[in-house]
């Protein structure tokens, strides 16, 4: 008797565990909305602005489906919306992970370009360190090799043109500075990078006129004559 209670203790308890699993299995799955359900969540914030919680949802969501068909999608928001709030080296990175992770996808060739993107918006005014300029460039450059003659190929070009007038009048505006004051052997130095390095930039035949400048205060006849030369060539100037 004691044995057959033992029995029906087992199986009530039995019984009784599956129910509960059933039921928490049941509570779970309504509790989950699904991938489309989330990502409609999850756009309708990025449609309002609401990019800092829009964020949230898009990594929930690569957490949970991360297999999905469409999940480039969210990856690509999610650095979007980095970047729409100014966390350019978030969204720079974001957008890194995108085009290595989905390099088939139809959204790579805009990721390598916003990467670009990212890093333009950080370079800073000329006066000040320029090694995000560098970066900037650098990335524009790898979109370009990746895709030469792609769909963002002209602007990136722009960008790494206003980028180089950038470097170059940061090498320029040194040189007139010891120009100025006098140190012609500093001042050959800057505008040696700029001639040497920036040569498609407005400030290149700038760059000649005050090197040959400086040569002459430093009494060097025949590198100012040759600096000069080169200078009235491509202007039809003189000093």
């Amino acid at each position: 008797m004691i044995a057959k209670n033992k029995i029906v203790y087992v199986i009530t308890l039995f019984t009784f565990f599956i129910i509960v699993n059933i039921s928490c299995s049941g509570r779970m799955s309504q509790d989950d909305p699904g991938f489309e359900r989330s990502l409609y969540s999850a756009m309708k914030k990025f449609n309002n602005g609401n990019y800092r919680n829009a964020i949230d949802d898009f990594n929930r969501i690569i957490l949970n489906y991360g297999g999905e068909s469409g999940i480039d999608s969210v990856q690509y928001y999610m650095a979007l919306s980095h970047f729409k709030i100014g966390e350019f080296f978030s969204a720079s990175y974001e957008f890194i992970r995108l085009a290595e992770r989905f390099p088939q996808s139809n959204l790579a060739e805009e990721a390598y370009f916003m990467d670009g993107e990212s890093y333009y918006r950080i370079s800073p005014r000329y006066v000040l360190d320029q090694k995000d300029t560098h970066s900037a460039i650098r990335r524009y450059q790898n979109y370009l090799d990746l895709y030469p003659g792609g769909k963002f190929s002209e602007k990136a070009v722009e960008r790494i043109s206003e980028l180089r007038e950038k470097l170059a009048r940061k090498e320029f505006e040194a040189g007139e500075l010891y120009l100025k004051l006098d140190q012609p052997r500093a001042a050959k130095v800057y505008f040696s990078e700029v001639i040497n390095n920036y040569y498609d930039t407005g400030f290149y035949t700038l760059s000649l006129r005050r090197i040959a400048q400086a040569h002459k205060k430093m009494n060097r006849v025949a590198e100012y004559e040759d600096y000069m030369g080169r200078y009235r060539e491509l202007t039809g100037r003189d000093e």
